[in-house]
C-alpha cells in the first residue's frame, strides 16, 4: 500500500490497522479491531483510506448514526451492502443471515478471501438498550466464525470515541473480541497546520495567508487537536470573506 501524499502524522496508525488485517495471508485476522480516539483525530478518514487502498479485500463502510435501533443497524449494513432491508417480522437472526449471504456473494464474484466490515460511530448502537446491542455484536462475531469455516475471513473495524471493551458487553462477547486496539491521539498543532495548508492549496484559487491557517490551528489545539474543527473554521471564514468581498484576516 502506498500512502497518499496528504496523509499527515498518521502513517503509524495506518500501519497498525494494516498489521491487524494482513494476517489473513497466514489464515487469520482479528475478528474485531477497536479504533478509538477523540472526535476530529482522523479515525474514520484514515480507516476508510486503508480500506480503499487495501486491494486484497472487499469492504463496506457503515455509519451507524443513521440507524436508531439495533435492527436498524442490521438494515443499515444491508443497505450499504446494496441489499434490500430485512423485514422486522423475521427477526434479527434473519437479517444477520442476509448480511452473511451478501458478504459471501461479493467475495465469490471477486475471488477475494477477506471482507472488512467497518462500523463507524458504533457507540450509537448502545443507546438502544431494548434492542440488546451486546447480543447484536455477538451475532456478528458468530457470523464471522461461521464464514471462517467456509473459507471466508471477516474482520470488523469498530470506530468510536471510546474503546469498544468499555461498552456494556456480555462476557461471551468480551472473550471473542480480544484486545486489538488502535488509539488515535489528538493531532498536534503543527500537524493540524500541515493539514490546513494541504487543504487550502487544493481548495482555494487564491493563496490563504499562513497566519490565518495558524490561527485556525491554534483554536483547534485549544480544543484537543480537533482537525475537523480547524477545517470548519477555515471553511466558515472563507465563506464570510467571500460574501463580504474581503480578505480573510487572523
Amino acid at each position: 500500500m502506498v500512502f497518499p501524499q496528504d496523509v499527515v502524522g498518521r502513517e503509524e496508525k495506518i500501519e497498525e490497522i494494516l498489521k491487524h488485517l494482513i494476517g489473513y495471508k497466514r489464515g487469520y485476522v482479528e475478528p474485531l479491531i477497536s479504533v478509538f480516539g477523540r472526535s476530529g483525530s482522523g479515525k474514520s478518514t484514515l480507516t476508510k483510506l486503508v480500506c480503499e487502498n487495501f486491494d486484497d479485500a472487499e469492504y463496506v463502510f457503515v455509519n451507524l448514526r443513521k440507524a436508531k435501533t439495533v435492527f436498524g443497524s442490521a438494515n443499515q449494513i444491508l443497505s450499504d451492502l446494496g441489499e434490500e432491508p430485512a423485514k422486522s417480522a423475521k427477526g434479527l437472526n434473519a437479517a444477520i443471515d442476509l448480511i452473511g449471504d451478501s458478504i459471501m456473494s461479493k467475495l465469490k464474484k471477486t475471488g477475494k478471501k477477506l471482507f472488512i466490515l467497518v462500523l463507524d460511530e458504533i457507540d450509537v448502537l448502545f443507546n438502544d438498550v431494548r434492542g440488546k446491542p451486546s447480543d447484536f455484536v455477538y451475532k456478528l462475531l458468530v457470523l464471522e466464525e461461521k464464514l471462517r469455516t467456509a473459507g471466508i475471513m471477516v474482520s470488523i473495524i469498530a470506530i468510536s470515541n471510546n474503546l469498544v471493551r468499555n461498552f456494556e458487553l456480555d462476557d461471551r462477547v468480551r472473550s471473542r473480541i480480544g484486545t486489538c486496539e488502535v488509539f488515535f491521539e489528538p493531532y498536534k498543532k503543527d500537524q493540524v497546520l500541515d493539514i490546513l495548508r494541504n487543504i487550502s492549496e487544493k481548495a482555494f484559487s487564491v493563496p490563504i495567508d499562513d497566519e490565518v491557517l495558524q490561527k485556525c490551528a491554534d483554536v483547534s489545539s485549544a480544543e484537543h487537536g480537533d482537525a475537523r474543527r480547524a477545517i470548519e473554521l477555515l471553511k466558515i471564514s472563507s465563506e464570510i470573506a467571500s460574501f463580504e468581498s474581503v480578505k480573510i484576516i487572523p
